[in-house]
């Protein structure tokens, strides 16, 4: 029989949260689980401080496989919180779970090897008449720590790449074009920034095989510290994660809400400096000043600085996609830096390439701006849309760029799910969402919820 049940729990004390999301989680369970999915907040400490909590659970299921991450907070339907565990138990079903250490480095290699694990399992599942999907937890936005001591206590808005905004950059466009290629690959082999360039050939091998997958990278823009990823009661960091779930009676569907709303009057242009992520000039101007003016901000810069004193990088105040005209689907995200004149663009390597190709004949997309009036509708409609009357349980990952807009109102927006879920569910508030359904990674205010359904139920 399969049955789902969550258990969460706010707390500073990752051990007593851990302990209490645990007994919920137990109360509501129908049999021994075949699968634990755990996830946290952030929490102070390192690697020990999770190693800890994660072996309150080992003592009760030494050899239940175990998978998750930490990431900007947690939710379900009583509550939400930045900090503590939530805990999803689930009976009756298949699991397997593997960990690649290190992932950024010799990950072409790394992606091999998980593409072919990942086909074996779906392979050995579709002969036993199972359906299978896979849950992706690769490393998120990190900084050394001695990076984050000087942001936070030494040099006030230091940035790691600050030469780069030294003048001589700012006049030489091809020594711009070379520091973008630099900075995107150090940022891969220090484990610094959002790894979508390691990661994208992954999922894009595993679309084109037709493998059901979705995921998150755990991040915490705040505070820049590194995610956590967890796999059988250990914790990682610069690693990935990832669990098979295979089922008989059950099937996999996702669905995706960007959240962004076109202003098709704002017509975007990229220029050939476009590379490894870095967005030096928009609209042959500078990417900084650019992105004020495609805000309307560019008379109000004091709204850009308090960003940036609250975020310690430039967090955007009305966050920004590009929609490419050609395929809806594909949306990146912009963002400044605060001391950089460039733009960054959140999306991988490959599709930073693929843009600087169209734009030679100017590439014509639009801007898109987030309205936090519509998210809870887009939600609602989202859910509506997705949740039937079999589904036995949810995941669902949320942007903290969302979060972030949202502030005080996130008590309305927790209540959606709430209100148009009757089932155990846990919402994980992330960075860098993963979704087979709507690939490619898209990573600006997106739900990438992963639902069960029995397939024999009426």
């Amino acid at each position: 029989m399969i049955n789902a049940s969550v258990g969460l729990f706010i707390n500073h004390d990752l051990n007593y949260a851990t302990q209490k999301a645990l007994e919920q989680a137990e109360a509501k369970l129908d049999g021994d689980p075949s699968l634990i999915l755990y996830f946290t907040g952030t929490h102070l400490g390192g690697s020990q401080t999770y190693d800890r909590a994660l072996r309150i659970i080992k003592q009760k299921y030494p050899r239940i496989p175990l998978a998750g991450c930490s990431g900007i907070g947690i939710c379900d339907k009583h509550d939400y919180g930045l900090k503590g565990a939530g805990i999803l138990l689930v009976t009756g079903i298949t699991a397997r779970t593997s960990l690649i250490k290190r992932f950024r480095i010799g990950t072409s290699l790394k992606a091999r090897k998980i593409r072919r694990n990942c086909n074996k399992i779906n392979r050995i599942e579709k002969k036993r008449g199972s359906n299978t999907t896979f849950l992706f937890f690769p490393p998120g936005l990190g900084f050394p720590k001695f990076l984050i001591n000087l942001l936070n206590h030494k040099i006030e808005g230091f940035n790691p790449f600050f030469p780069l905004n030294n003048r001589i950059w700012r006049l030489f466009p091809l020594l711009s074009k070379l520091s973008g290629k630099f900075a995107g690959f150090a940022m891969d082999i220090a484990g610094i920034g959002i790894s979508y360039s390691a990661a994208w050939p992954l999922f894009s091998q595993l679309y084109e095989d037709g493998i059901h997958f979705t995921g998150t990278f755990g991040t915490d823009p705040l505070t820049m510290n590194k995610s956590y990823q967890f796999s059988n009661f250990k914790a990682y960091k610069d690693s990935l994660v990832y669990v098979s779930i295979s089922s008989p009676f059950l099937h996999f569907t996702s669905q995706t809400d960007s959240g962004a709303q076109i202003i098709p009057q704002k017509t975007f242009d990229l220029d050939s400096y476009l590379n490894g992520g870095f967005i030096p000039r928009i609209r042959k101007k500078w990417g900084k000043l650019a992105l004020l003016e495609l805000f309307d901000m560019e008379k109000t810069p004091e709204i850009l600085e308090e960003c940036i004193q609250r975020y310690f990088y430039y967090h955007p105040f009305r966050p920004l996609c590009v929609i490419d005209n050609s395929n809806n689907q594909n949306i990146y995200c912009l963002a400044v830096n605060p001391n950089l004149n460039h733009a960054l663009i959140t999306a991988p390597n490959q599709v930073a390439k693929q843009l600087i190709k169209t734009s030679r004949n100017r590439l014509n997309a639009y801007i898109c701006d987030q309205s936090s009036q519509t998210i809870e509708s887009l939600l609602k409609e989202t859910l509506s849309k997705q949740v039937s009357k079999n589904t036995l349980f949810g995941l669902f990952f949320d942007c903290g760029n969302r979060a972030m807009i949202i502030g005080d109102r996130f008590d309305q927006y927790s209540k959606v799910y709430a209100d148009n879920l009757n089932i155990p569910y846990l919402v994980v508030i992330s960075g860098g969402e993963i979704n087979s359904q709507t690939f490619p990674i898209v990573n600006m205010s997106l739900i990438s919820s992963l639902a069960h359904g029995t397939i024999n139920s009426p």
